[in-house]
């Protein structure tokens, strides 16, 4: 008589956490993918902070105003105004550089000047 032997499949499963295993040393460690493309109204949180102090820095230092705006239009926000002197406030709240909280205070004062109230 002809015995079977049991035909065990632990191959299928310890290839699968190989592959897994390999896939996730590539994407993280190896080759990361990097978005490029990635608009300003799309950043985070803090992200769009970092961003509204350097378009505020960059204004202290040319005092063009169209382009600060342009750039400011990128975030896609309503109220600019409110949230250039809130973050003005925040930081130096939390103790960071008087020269950006003046910056974004100096950006949204011209602000409130150029661009018509809003309701």
């Amino acid at each position: 008589m002809e015995q079977r032997q049991k035909e065990s499949h632990w191959y299928l499963l310890t290839g699968l956490l190989l592959g897994l295993a390999i896939g996730l040393v590539i994407a993280l460690l190896i080759a990361p993918m990097e978005n490029a493309d990635a608009l300003p109204s799309e950043l985070s949180v803090q992200a769009k902070d970092n961003y509204r102090a350097m378009i505020a820095l960059a204004y202290s230092g040319n005092q063009d105003l169209e382009r600060a705006l342009s750039r400011l239009e990128l975030l896609a926000e309503q109220n600019t105004v409110d949230l250039l002197v809130a973050q003005a406030q925040n930081v130096l709240a939390e103790g960071g550089p008087e020269s950006v909280a003046r910056a974004l205070a100096a950006l949204a004062t011209r602000l409130s000047q150029y661009l018509p109230p809003t309701q």
